[in-house]
């Protein structure tokens, strides 16, 4: 029966025999679906979240581990077996222990050379006053001046070296006697112009021969008088020389000096050491020389030490020629340790760069034998010296300064790193120390050994 107004509804089974129709259990499902994969969903976003935050989330005592020092480290080097050398280092200046300044003057007239009396007069005041000019140069700063040397060409005329200690301080002329004769015929001798025809001193026929083969070897006319004008030739103690400085160029009027020349080997060297090292230095050692400026290395011994001062070293300026009469007497006056006009003009000469001045300190005068003859080039240069004071005798077991123990007892020792880290304290005696190294002694023999790793930190 169906009362008015109510659905109309049907029992008993479906067409696929359900309770209810298809669509109705379908969305049932879909829901239950739905609701377990949003459970399964949060699941996880929990779990993930309580992992996240697990990991900002730590105890004491882990914080206490995150925070602490790391372990100390330790630093180690290997023993090494090597030579070692002390030494001390100073300044040295490079400068002729006798350096020649050669001043030229004008020939004599001619009619005082044909005349023996006035010749003489005339050639002992070196020449006449009238100006000199070059007319070419042929030795040059650094270049070697041997006997028979022309050093220039003055009006017109030469101007040689030949070797004698008697200066030349007269025209040499046929029927003349005395040293400076005998020294000229000693010079052409040695050059093979002269055969020893004449008596010795005595200018005769063999010896105005010399002469004449010689000027035309020059390549001049000789002399009308057969002799050789004061003006013509130097006399050097000392040959070879060293062209030290040349004052002066072709066209001009020579400077004064006109040339500066030091004997060959005669380049000296002083170095200048601290008072406070005195006692580490004596006669007999070796000594380093370096030139910063030119890049030069030599070698040689300490010679001598001399007494503190502040005075720096000078060397001995002889003046040579008839024209150093006045201009030569400043510098001979001092013996080298005043210098001369021309050599303060010069930029080559240091013979008398340091001469008449002083040093802000004292220093003991170090004075040094070169194993060989200093290079042209040092002369004048402000060098590094450097004396070994001490070396060892053979490689020696050696280690770096760092790693040096030393107790307020006064023993020293190093640490050992051996095998699983494992250390243990060696006692050693220092010794030499070199470029960060020190040679070092175990007290017990056999306790040290090459390729040990020393601690030097930590």
């Amino acid at each position: 029966m169906t009362q008015l107004g109510s659905p109309a509804t049907e029992s008993g089974p479906g067409p696929e025999g359900g309770s209810g129709p298809p669509s109705v259990r379908g969305s049932r499902l879909a829901r239950r679906r739905r609701v377990l994969l949003g459970v399964g969903i949060a699941a996880a976003l929990l779990a993930v979240g309580g992992l996240i935050g697990a990991s900002f989330v730590k105890s004491p005592q882990q914080l206490a581990a995150d925070t602490a020092a790391p372990p100390p480290t330790v630093t180690t080097a290997a023993v090494v077996s090597q030579i070692l050398t002390s030494s001390v280092e100073m300044r040295g200046v490079v400068y002729p222990a006798t350096e020649y300044d050669v001043y030229p003057s004008a020939p004599s007239s001619p009619g005082a050379a044909a005349d023996g009396g006035s010749a003489g007069a005339a050639g002992s005041s070196g020449g006449s006053s009238a100006p000199v000019y070059i007319s070419k140069l042929d030795v040059a700063a650094g270049g070697t001046v041997r006997n028979g040397k022309q050093l220039a060409e003055l009006d017109g005329q030469p101007l040689f070296a030949l070797a004698g200690t008697v200066p030349a301080w007269r025209d040499l002329t046929p029927g003349e006697t005395g040293p400076d004769v005998t020294e000229l015929q000693q010079a052409l001798a040695s050059l093979g112009y002269y055969d020893d025809g004449d008596t010795t001193g005595y200018y005769g026929a063999a010896t105005e021969y010399a002469v004449t083969l010689y000027y035309e070897h020059l390549g001049y006319t000789p002399p009308s008088t057969g002799g050789v004008p004061a003006a013509d030739v130097v006399f050097l103690p000392s040959l070879p020389a060293t062209v030290v400085a040349v004052n002066g160029a072709a066209g001009q009027q020579p400077g004064q000096p006109f040339l500066e020349l030091a004997a060959r080997a005669s380049l000296t060297l002083t170095g200048e050491l601290p008072p406070g090292y005195a006692s580490q230095v004596r006669s007999g050692l070796k000594v380093t020389i370096y030139d910063e400026v030119t890049g030069i290395h030599a070698t040689g011994t300490v010679a001598d030490l001399g007494t503190p001062t502040t005075t720096l070293p000078t060397g001995v300026i002889v003046p040579i020629g008839g024209g150093s009469g006045s201009a030569g007497s400043s510098g001979s006056a001092g013996s080298g340790s005043t210098g001369s006009s021309g050599s303060s003009g010069s930029s080559g000469s240091s013979g008398s760069s340091g001469s008449g001045g002083s040093s802000s300190t004292a220093f003991i005068p170090l004075t040094v034998r070169p194993s060989k003859p200093l290079a042209a080039a040092l002369n004048g240069e402000n060098v590094l010296v450097t004396v070994e004071t001490g070396q060892t005798e053979g490689p020696v077991l050696t280690v770096p300064v760092a790693a040096i123990v030393t107790t307020a007892a006064g023993p020293s020792s190093v640490t050992v790193v051996g095998a699983h880290a494992k250390k243990r304290q060696v006692a050693v005696t220092p010794g030499i120390s070199e470029n960060g190294y020190v040679q070092v002694t175990p007290v017990t023999s056999g306790a040290l050994a090459v390729g040990d790793r020393v601690v030097v930190s930590g």
